[in-house]
């Protein structure tokens, strides 16, 4: 016969096992708007145009061209049968001449959130955040190696 303790954790055990992380299903709106770099050659823009998406661009340019350029998207997915994911949040980016490459939402908070795919190439992490009037942004590994990142105001912060 198990004794009181045996049973509770027992049933701490069977509790913790049957928890599995609820997937995000919360669009990230504080994104939405125009962000620039302050050298003001980066520039990203997020615009929701349906309840479940954001869609976002972003380029780089130097010396008059466009050296780099992006087509995002943040949507709300839903998984369609068992055999698929859980659904929830998903960033997907298309870079120019590039494979495109999909991240679901790890984590996310009041005004950050946190993409991975361990079996990307590079980056496997993304992580957007608002700070006052900026958007900052990293990419890494899933370890936070090989960590870039990215700072951005608002581009109504800089109009006359």
């Amino acid at each position: 016969m198990l004794g009181h303790c045996q049973l509770l954790v027992l049933a701490l055990l069977l509790a913790g096992s049957a928890v599995e992380a609820q997937p995000i299903t919360t669009l990230p709106v504080w994104m939405v708007g125009c962000w620039i770099s302050d050298d003001q050659r980066s520039i990203e823009v997020w615009t929701q145009d349906s309840p479940q998406t954001l869609i976002g661009f972003s380029s780089v340019v130097r010396d008059g061209r466009t050296e780099f350029y992006e087509l995002m998207s943040i949507r709300l997915h839903e998984a369609v049968d068992a055999a698929e994911e859980r659904g929830g949040l998903v960033f997907t980016a298309y870079p120019a001449n590039q494979p495109g490459g999909s991240f679901p939402a790890i984590d996310m908070g009041r005004q950050q959130v946190v993409f991975s795919n361990p079996a990307h190439d590079y980056p496997q992490r993304i992580r957007y955040w608002r700070q006052g009037d900026q958007l900052q942004a990293d990419i890494a590994l899933v370890n936070g190696d090989n960590l870039v990142e990215f700072e951005k105001t608002s581009c109504e912060e800089l109009s006359p």
